[in-house]
């Protein structure tokens, strides 16, 4: 089942099952630990603030906190077929995330647009440090890296907005053929955990030569 159609998302987003934020509902994950922490949970599975800490290197306060806070906004629940009195695991019950401004009763309205750039920028951070993890691991086998399927590329488009949004939709589905289920609970032979990012963004508008005609 899909969203409605001027949600923007497409059929294979189900809202029963992924998390649809809205400029409202980012405020409790404006701070990047916390997005990171909700990833996990989404990506991994149940996890205790031990686990995760060690994962991030944080101390398990830092981690505990930031764990409490999602809680409270609803983002994670306390998994409570696992753990024991010392050990509280957590787990994400949406299986992933997508953001949106066109929720008819929360747009990206003045009143909310501080939260919405704090959180995009948030995420464009954690894109970044994914892009270096990757380049990392694929510089740390220079044997395998010929080889190798891992590719970044970016391409300066003109288009419509339907068309980008088509574009969006065609890439979105196609990857979406391919993904892990959360936990990845038992990974088909001879496949590789990957991470595919997707921007499509407004470009800067060019120089003007001086002396030009506006």
């Amino acid at each position: 089942m899909g969203t409605a159609p001027d949600t923007g998302f497409p059929a294979w987003i189900d809202p029963s099952r992924d998390l649809i934020l809205t400029p409202k509902r980012v405020k409790g994950l404006t701070h990047p630990i916390r997005l990171r922490l909700l990833e996990l949970l989404q990506q991994e599975g149940p996890a205790t603030a031990t686990s995760l800490a060690a994962r991030i290197g944080r101390s398990s306060g830092v981690t505990s906190y930031h764990l409490r806070v999602l809680a409270d906004s609803g983002f994670i629940v306390e998994d409570t077929e696992r753990g024991n009195a010392r050990d509280r695991f957590w787990r994400a019950p949406h299986r992933s995330m997508g953001f949106t401004l066109r929720m008819p009763d929360d747009p990206g309205t003045a009143d909310n647009v501080e939260a919405t750039d704090r959180y995009l920028r948030i995420v464009a951070e954690e894109v970044y440090r994914r892009i270096q993890v990757g380049i990392d691991l694929l510089t740390a086998s220079p044997d395998d890296m010929a080889a190798a399927p891992w590719r970044m590329d970016d391409w300066p488009l003109r288009l419509t907005a339907d068309e980008a949004r088509e574009l969006g939709r065609q890439i979105s589905e196609l990857a979406s053929r391919h993904r892990r289920p959360p936990g990845d609970p038992d990974p088909a032979p001879g496949t590789i955990r990957a991470y595919f990012q997707l921007q499509l963004l407004p470009d800067e508008p060019p120089l003007e030569e001086p002396g030009a005609s506006p």
